[in-house]
């Protein structure tokens, strides 16, 4: 019981399409995929969208030639007069192993959603690309239509993924020289704590020449110091009166939050010291328990209790060898703060529809050879890790031609050291020493990643306070709060949960607007 928490808490972070490429019994399967040209990679027609001025671009480019590892991204130009003119941003979503395409582009900041038909896409009011050219990028292979030809590439952690990602840019930047210029942003949520970070690191130290005209990162409910955030979640849950005293309590004394999956318990001789008598494992139990079937990346907010859902919760239950479905968040998608008649509740199966059609996968370059898979459908992990939010349901392709996408996936072998490192570090001794501007916002409706453990772990970098908590306004409503330090600000939008563009797109948007823009408070 205790994995299963843990797990939650630390390996999850928003989530992705991802497929395994099989042929017959065969994990990986030879691909040849060339990178095309800039004209060959415009989206000249995309199925099912309304009216659009903006140009878009999409499709692989290579990191690795001799072990055929190419990315594959999702180019959207500003919604403005001139692209160049404002900023170009790189998206990535977390997990590690969900989908930048699935999530990022169709569910939060990009310029459309899918309709409940699956088919139809709906504008976004507000989409990113009002303020920036945006890249959403597949990341690491295994995650989306991005595939390796060698099968070792499934297993991988944060310097690699940061590496390919970098390889990514230039490359990028190559092919679309006319942007090479123009101030380049970092942006992500979740397990891109890492991502963006080790990024922002490896640009820094590797870019002598400027190549890319790197301006900062933002950071949304970012999975960044185990032991903190685990901590931070449990004392979130009880201040937000979602568990007992007796639960609260005795994790605290229990538990040992520098590991997140699972979390042991102290020793024999500690346990007893404590003067608690159940294990970490039995309060973790107590605890989801006590919090009953909420969704815990947005605790105000109810869940979607589609039949889909439920079920696949149950096989998620039945693939972690549980005897019954434990109560606290399973198969739970958030309903909106407002009610848009753009949003849609249960997002995951018209995005995975839409994405699934080869029309679609046609107009995007996506898995140009049509490679067929057989694998393991994961729901919408608009979330922390895949192992929550996707639950597990086996489902074989109808022909050799089709292919069914996953937005969170399993087959990418993380790095555990890497997913218990802490990247305080890293902020301490490289990215707060730049001239990077840094943003870390929390939607503080989240109980996975919350705003206490951004706070908590914010304090250990010991920097000056500019200007205090001070709440900032969206059509003269509190959007929420704002932190200046010297080298940082850190923002928590209110009403939002652990995917802030998601839950309160307004708000996401004016903060993140107000980050790029030269005028920026």
């Amino acid at each position: 019981m205790e994995k299963l928490l843990w797990t939650i808490l630390g390996l999850s972070a928003i989530c992705s399409i991802s497929v395994v490429f099989a042929a017959g019994d065969e994990e990986v399967v030879i691909r040849q995929v060339t990178d095309g040209t800039f004209a060959e990679h415009l989206i000249k027609e995309l199925p099912g969208a309304p009216p659009y001025s903006f140009a878009m671009h999409s499709g692989y480019i290579t990191v690795d030639e001799s072990h055929g590892r190419a990315l594959f991204y999702w180019f959207v130009e500003a919604d403005v007069e001139d692209p160049t003119t404002v900023p170009l941003t790189l998206w990535l979503n977390g997990g590690p192993g969900c989908s930048s395409v699935g999530g990022g582009a169709l569910s939060e900041l990009g310029p459309f959603f899918p309709d409940k038909d699956g088919k139809t896409l709906l504008k976004n009011p507000n989409s990113w690309n009002k303020v920036s050219n945006l890249i959403f990028l597949e990341s690491p292979a295994g995650v989306g239509f991005s595939y390796s030809n060698t099968s070792a590439d499934l297993t991988v952690g944060d310097e690699r993924t940061a590496l390919d990602s970098y390889q990514f840019l230039l490359n990028f930047l190559k092919l679309y020289p006319k942007y090479s210029k123009l101030p380049f942003y970092v942006s992500g949520e979740s397990y891109a704590g890492h991502y963006v970070p080790q990024l922002a690191a490896t640009i820094l130290k590797l870019d002598k020449d400027s190549v890319i005209n790197f301006k900062g990162i933002a950071v949304g409910n970012a999975w960044t110091d185990s032991a903190i955030d685990n901590f931070g979640a449990i004392f979130y849950w009880w201040t937000h009166a979602l568990i007992s005293d007796t639960s609260f309590y005795g994790m605290a004394k229990t538990c040992n939050f520098s590991d997140t999956g699972p979390l042991y318990s102290l020793q024999e001789a500690q346990l007893k010291s404590s003067g608690n008598s159940l294990t970490c494992d039995e309060l973790v139990e107590l605890a989801m328990k006590e919090m009953g079937n909420i969704n815990i990346y947005e605790i105000y907010v109810d869940v979607c209790l589609s039949a889909s859902a439920q079920a696949e919760a149950k096989q998620f239950a039945k693939k972690l060898n549980r005897d019954r479905q434990r109560p606290g968040s399973l198969g739970a998608l958030p309903l909106a703060n407002s009610d848009p008649s753009y949003y849609d509740p249960c997002i995951d199966n018209e995005v995975e529809e839409y994405l699934n059609q080869p029309a679609v996968q046609k107009a995007l370059h996506a898995n140009t050879t049509r490679t067929a898979v057989h694998l393991d459908r994961l729901q919408f992990c608009i979330s922390w890790m895949f192992l929550l939010h996707r639950l597990l349901k086996i489902r074989t392709p109808a022909s050799s031609k089709e292919l069914f996408l996953l937005f969170c996936s399993d087959i990418v072998r993380y790095s555990e050291k890497d997913l218990l490192s802490s990247v305080v570090p890293l902020y301490k001794d490289v990215l707060l020493n730049s001239n990077l501007k840094i943003l870390i916002f929390s939607g503080d409706h989240d109980a996975i990643v919350p705003v206490t453990g951004s706070r908590a772990w914010i304090s250990t970098l010991g920097l000056k306070i500019v200007e205090d908590w001070k709440p900032y306004y969206v059509n003269k409503q509190v959007a929420g709060y704002v932190t200046k330090y010297d080298k940082l600000t850190f923002a928590t939008v209110r009403g939002a949960g652990h995917m802030v563009p998601y839950t309160q797109p307004e708000r996401g948007l004016y903060l993140f607007g107000n980050f790029v823009s030269e005028s920026a408070e």
